[in-house]
C-alpha cells in the first residue's frame, strides 16, 4: 500500500468514484451524495484548490486507487478533513489510518489550529479511527440528507 499526494483532476474523479461506489449502496444514500461532492470539488478546483495548506492524498494498491482523503483550508486557523473513502479491498490494511495521519500532519505543518470533519454515526470504523486520532465529537444532529434520515456528526481536533 502506497500513500501519495494528489489533487489532479484524475484524483478528484477517483475520489468521487469511490464515494459513489461505496457509500451509496452500502449506506443507502441517493445520488445527491456523490453528485454534490463532484460539484463541490469542481468549484474548489476552479477557485484554485489545492493551495498551500490544502491537498489530497491517495492510497494505491498495485497501482490502483483504493482510498482518498482531502484537506481544505476554511480560514481563521480552521481546516477540514473531508471525503475519506476506502474501497472494501483496502479495509483493514491501515490505509485509512495512514490517510488520516497524512492530513493531520499536513494540517499541523501548514499551521492550522483546528481540524474538523463531518461524518455520520453509521460509519463506525471511521468514527473509531477519528476518536483514536484525538478528534472529539462536537455535535450530532438527526437530519434528512442524501435521501435518508441519519445522525450527522461534526468532530474536531485541536492541533
Amino acid at each position: 500500500m502506497q500513500i501519495r499526494s494528489g489533487g489532479s483532476p484524475a484524483d478528484v474523479n477517483e475520489l468521487v468514484r469511490i464515494n459513489r461506489e461505496v457509500f451509496e449502496p452500502e449506506y443507502g444514500l441517493d445520488s445527491s451524495f456523490a453528485d454534490g461532492m463532484a460539484l463541490q470539488l469542481a468549484e474548489l478546483r476552479r477557485s484554485g484548490w489545492p493551495r498551500a495548506g490544502e491537498g489530497m492524498w491517495v492510497a494505491e494498491l498495485d497501482g490502483r486507487t483504493v482510498g482518498v482523503i482531502a484537506l481544505r483550508d476554511l480560514g481563521g486557523g480552521l481546516a477540514r478533513l473531508a471525503d475519506l473513502a476506502l474501497e472494501p479491498a483496502a479495509r483493514g490494511s491501515g490505509a485509512g489510518r495512514r490517510l488520516v495521519e497524512a492530513v493531520v500532519a499536513a494540517a499541523r505543518d501548514a499551521g492550522h489550529e483546528r481540524l474538523e470533519l463531518t461524518t455520520f454515526s453509521e460509519l463506525v470504523a471511521a468514527r473509531e479511527l477519528y476518536r483514536r486520532m484525538g478528534f472529539e465529537l462536537k455535535t450530532s444532529e438527526r437530519t434528512i440528507r442524501w435521501g435518508r434520515e441519519l445522525d450527522l456528526e461534526r468532530w474536531e481536533l485541536a492541533l
